[in-house]
């Protein structure tokens, strides 16, 4: 399964991406797109496994292509998934399990994302 997601706002944001066989990369970058870090990342055996079925708890199949909150949003922050050929996006509004979903990647990269 390949995997991108990316969170963004004003002040910067993050990805992280790749699959089983080739690793995970995460990137942070500045108001300007710039990485200010990056990471190679081998997440344990058995952790893409527990990272799929953890998505299958979470029901990420159900997500909305989109979504986006009810008042219009200036500046607000930006996300993306995809999920082998699934993707949701989302400005200033998320699925309602979506601390859960983070929680999950933060599992597999090893580190917190927020």
């Amino acid at each position: 399964m390949r995997l991108y997601v990316a969170m963004g706002w004003a002040g910067g944001g993050w990805e992280v991406s790749g699959s089983e066989a080739e690793g995970l990369t995460y990137r942070r970058r500045g108001h300007d797109g710039a990485v200010l870090e990056e990471r190679r990342i081998r997440p344990p055996a058995g952790a893409w496994r527990a990272f799929e079925r953890r998505l299958g708890e979470i029901g990420i199949r159900g997500w909305e292509p989109r979504y986006e909150p009810e008042y219009p949003v200036c500046g607000g922050t930006t996300w993306a998934v995809r999920l082998g050929d699934r993707k949701s996006t989302g400005e200033d509004a998320y699925p309602p399990n979506w601390a859960a979903f983070l929680d999950a990647l933060s599992a597999l990269v090893g580190f917190r994302l927020e």
